[in-house]
């Protein structure tokens, strides 16, 4: 752990003088630490953590990236023990708040048009350009993670709920849905975590950041990731009309591989944030995943009632349709609600 004393300390190093100011942001579901610090006019993003081969594979990107002018931080100033560091400031506002605030705005449609055709820019850009034996904890979106993901949901939230399922047959559609994920074209870097809470928007213009955990995978799983995040919840409209426009940057040929993947990313998207809901939210109790928990069950739900591609999967579907009943919903009250 560090504290602000020794994180500026470290800014001014690199500044060369004393800060006008600095100061700790609120952390989030990150373990880092973040901290502003400010020189006259400018301002700089101070990070603290203690996992370096998450840093690692932060700087790793970065630089990649500013080689390649894509639309991310530069990072400055790295110390020996490589845990802190000081980074280029893009905004202080995330395309998260200003949806938030706005809904569909102009503004806000805009700057979704803009994410969309700077992500293919960043996985077109990247091709051939990226060494994956340097990523953070897996090279690919492959059985490993696939899986992962799918025991995180079991874990994490229908365990938690003690909904029933037949194990073998359950954990044997997680392998078939793992075959057919991995398989999924066309490959491009995968950022993972690609959602507005992790965009910067300053002026008419967003930046990326939190891509510390790419690796190679389906190229719709970040679309995905980004236009069906529960806490922003577009509109059908909005979806299909961005669909359409990151679609218009592939060929026929590709076009059509992306709309095949579509609804297995969706699939494995929605589920993994589910795990996710319920251990921040459910276990840790943070405000911002519980207040996504019912939208996300939403969303699966969703897609077991409507989308073909579940029936291969029965066990699954009849777990994904218990979460809809009344006693699931007031069980996940009671677990929100209880105080130790």
């Amino acid at each position: 752990m560090i504290n602000l004393e020794t994180a500026q300390l470290f800014f001014e190093e690199f500044l060369g003088k004393k800060a006008s100011d600095f100061e700790i942001l609120p952390q989030s579901g990150s373990a880092r630490m973040n901290f502003i610090g400010t020189s006259n006019e400018d301002k700089f993003v101070i990070t603290y953590n203690e996992n370096l081969l998450e840093n690692e594979a932060f700087f790793y990107f970065s630089e990649i990236f500013s080689k390649l002018n894509l639309n991310t931080p530069k990072i400055f100033k790295i110390n020996k023990e490589r845990n802190l560091y000081v980074q280029e400031f893009l905004g202080e506002e995330t395309l998260s708040e200003i949806i938030a605030r706005e809904g569909e705005s102009e503004r806000v449609k805009n700057l979704v048009k803009q994410t969309l055709e700077k992500l293919f820019q960043l996985q077109k850009t990247t091709q051939n350009k990226i060494d994956f034996s340097k990523t953070f904890e897996y090279e690919k979106y492959d059985d490993l993670p696939i899986i992962h993901d799918l025991y995180y949901f079991k874990n994490f939230l229908i365990d938690v709920l003690e909904l029933q399922y037949h194990k073998s047959s359950l954990l044997k559609e997680f392998k078939q849905i793992a075959h057919k994920i991995e398989s999924l074209q066309p490959q491009r870097l995968m950022i993972r975590d690609f959602q507005s809470r992790n965009i910067l928007a300053k002026g008419n213009n967003v930046f990326f950041i939190d891509y510390q955990a790419a690796m190679q995978g389906p190229a719709m799983y970040d679309v995905v990731s980004f236009l069906f995040q529960a806490k922003d919840n577009f509109s059908e409209k909005l979806k299909t009309e961005m669909l359409d426009y990151y679609f218009s940057f592939y060929n026929n040929e590709e076009k059509e591989n992306l709309e095949k993947s579509l609804k297995y990313c969706k699939l494995i998207r929605f589920i993994q944030v589910l795990g996710a809901y319920g251990f921040r939210g459910l276990i840790q109790k943070k405000a911002h995943f519980i207040a996504s928990v019912d939208q996300g069950i939403k969303n699966l739900v969703d897609f077991a009632e409507n989308e073909a591609e579940i029936n291969q999967f029965h066990e699954l579907k009849n777990l994904i349709l218990k979460l809809n009943t009344e006693e699931v919903k007031n069980k996940i009250e009671r677990i929100v609600n209880y105080k130790n």
